[in-house]
């Protein structure tokens, strides 16, 4: 599958592949510690992003330290105060597979994103912020 950032046109897994995975997690985990401002920016969200998908393609997303990143990132997300937006990365599922939820934060923070397409620990955390 082709990831991040273009979906449709980047394989990230050649971008990253002088990215050790270690060094992938642990900066996912800095990137998702609250309040996860870099996330937020148009101008750094997607490249973020990339690496998140990365983790995914790499089936890294077991690991202990990136399931607590994701928790993390999702009670910032949910946590926020109203005048805190999260970019939307696109309208084009083609682009962003709904079933990737990093790349739907936006429709997350609005309570539209649909659960069951969550993991099951982060599903839990999603369905009592409403």
């Amino acid at each position: 599958m082709k990831g991040g950032g273009n979906l449709k046109g980047m394989d990230l897994l050649e971008r990253w592949k002088d990215k050790g995975d270690e060094d992938l997690i642990k900066g996912w985990v800095l990137d998702c510690e609250p309040p996860a401002w870099d996330l937020r920016y148009y101008g750094t969200s997607a490249a973020l992003l990339d690496a998140r998908e990365v983790i995914h393609q790499r089936g890294l997303e077991g690991r202990k330290e990136v399931i607590e990143a994701d928790i993390s990132l999702i009670k910032s997300i949910l946590g926020d105060q109203p005048q805190y937006t999260w970019p939307p990365d696109s309208d084009d599922p083609d682009k962003y597979p709904l079933d990737h939820w990093w790349w739907h934060l936006d429709r997350i923070a609005e309570r539209t994103y649909p659960a069951d397409l969550l993991p099951e620990h982060l599903r839990e955390i999603y369905l009592k912020a409403f």
